[in-house]
């Protein structure tokens, strides 16, 4: 990111008097010694060109209605997903919340802010701007810092500070207290949205350290699988594909496997098939040989190939760290993993430990 060129943010509103009043508020502003760069369109249709020709653009300011009711929803989606921005800061600006009720549109729509015109004051908007604008920077700061080179650079043990332990067992029982209490729809799925990020984090931390064996202890290998899929559902949703698991009619309702270890190793596995931003829907096969005391896991997802973008960060990371933890921890349960196909657009990976059913 260069340190002196202007924030460019795309103004989109068929409206020529929305496009002089914010011209004229941010009119000699300057952000962290950066000039703010306005460029207008007065149409999706034209947005999407500049969109295209210029890949630079931070943020934008959005209309809803202009040549349909819902233009400018539409144009986010186009953002998000077919032009695969995630970086880009999005803040909706209407005349009419009633076609695009903000409860209804922040749940469904990725987007950083949301502004009633009939509401919105020259201070308001140009403190949701600069919000965004650091919001803006600190990714692009993120991603330099965490690139591939910057991560071999320091050894895998150094990747997470060891603060960051109780940092997390905090945060999860805070959760916990969350789950609690009887929360509302919408607060339910931000929760379910912290809590995925939560197992993830932890995920990644307890790659950095030596995994402890517990004793074999009577599990539901299919809740334990359940409780896997339902964490990581707000992850899948937000990628767009499906996450489903089926369980074989041989499966037992217990079998004798150390929860936690078993638990990690299905999780590291799972979610660094979740680490492209887009990819196939999956679905995972949990079987039991009774004779061989194996319990295996499958996960496969295949579709036509499409233009995908991979989380190199995430990519480097798993082949730096993730791969030897779980064949370390997968051979400490018995058992192996065969990785057979490993792409953003096919998976088919094979996780087998040993089991066993409860003595009666």
């Amino acid at each position: 990111m260069d340190n002196l060129a202007p924030w460019r943010i795309l103004v989109v509103d068929d409206e020529e008097g929305v496009h002089g009043i914010t011209r004229m508020i941010f009119r000699g502003y300057h952000f962290e010694e950066r000039p703010i760069e306005l460029i207008s369109a007065m149409s999706g249709a034209e947005a999407r060109t500049l969109l295209d020709q210029q890949p630079d653009i931070c943020l934008a300011l959005l209309d809803v209605v202009m040549e349909s009711d819902d233009e400018g929803l539409q144009l986010v989606d186009y953002i998000r997903n077919q032009r695969d921005n995630q970086d880009m800061r999005i803040i909706l600006r209407t005349g009419h919340p009633g076609l695009a009720p903000e409860t209804d549109v922040i749940i469904k729509y990725d987007l950083n802010d949301y502004l009633s015109k009939s509401e919105l004051s020259a201070s308001r908007l140009l403190s949701s701007v600069i919000v965004a604008l650091r919001s803006y920077r600190d990714i692009c700061q993120a991603r330099y810092q965490q690139t591939p080179v910057a991560a071999a650079a320091q050894p895998a043990k150094d990747l997470i500070s060891p603060v960051v332990g109780p940092l997390i067992e905090q945060n999860s029982l805070q959760l916990a207290r969350l789950q609690q209490l009887e929360l509302s729809p919408m607060a339910r799925d931000l929760w379910q949205e912290l809590h995925c990020n939560q197992l993830r984090i932890q995920n990644l931390y307890q790659q950095q350290r030596t995994p402890k064996m517990a004793a074999a202890q009577p599990v539901s290998p299919r809740q334990l699988l359940e409780t896997l899929v339902s964490g990581l559902l707000p992850l899948a949703r937000q990628q767009r594909r499906l996450l489903d698991f089926r369980c074989s009619s041989t499966l037992a309702d217990s079998l004798m496997v150390p929860e936690q270890a078993c638990l990690q190793l299905w999780l590291t596995l799972l979610d660094h098939c979740l680490s492209t931003e887009q990819g196939p829907d999956l679905l995972l096969n949990l079987d039991y040989s009774a004779p061989q005391q194996r319990l295996e896991l499958t996960i496969e997802g295949e579709h036509p190939p499409q233009s995908n973008t991979c989380n190199q960060d995430r990519k480097s990371l798993w082949q730096q760290v993730g791969r030897s933890y779980c064949e370390s921890l997968a051979q400490q349960l018995g058992g192996s993993i065969k990785i057979l196909i490993d792409t953003p657009d096919k998976v088919l990976i094979r996780c087998a430990i040993n089991a066993s059913e409860q003595a009666s």
